[in-house]
């Protein structure tokens, strides 16, 4: 059987991504890219209560494949105008993974999880909406 032309055309353009990887375990999470990152990350626990806290698994890598690093992580409420309650703190694991412990969404409603990563010279703030009900 053969691949149509463009899946294989992303597939060709795109193999050092493969070196970072996309899978946190339990099948589960979401991965945001950008012209020069690539970020996959999933929440402990599963489910995002409001009022308790959770933590973020995270792999960063740079487009080329390499381990890129965690600098920030914070939330805001965009349609309130107001940040996150509380301040993560950011443990590496090495080879591009870390874990944000401590975020607590203290209302429903949307919110902009934003990840400031760096790679050498490189570095870029990276968004990603969710919505809690």
């Amino acid at each position: 059987m053969r691949l149509p032309a463009a899946l294989l055309g992303v597939l060709l353009a795109t193999p050092a991504w493969a070196d970072c990887p996309l899978d946190l375990g339990r099948g589960t999470g979401w991965v945001v890219f950008s012209d020069h990152f690539l970020m996959a990350f999933r929440p402990d626990p599963l489910r995002i209560e409001v009022g308790e806290p959770f933590a973020l698994f995270l792999n960063v890598c740079t487009k080329s494949g390499d381990p890129a690093e965690l600098l920030a992580v914070d939330a805001n409420m965009p349609e309130h105008r107001h940040l996150m309650n509380y301040h993560p703190s950011i443990v590496g694991k090495g080879d591009g993974r870390f874990t944000a412990e401590g975020l607590l969404f203290h209302m429903p409603g949307r919110w902009e999880i934003t990840f400031d990563v760096r790679a050498g010279e490189e570095s870029e703030r990276l968004t990603h909406d969710i919505i809690l009900k």
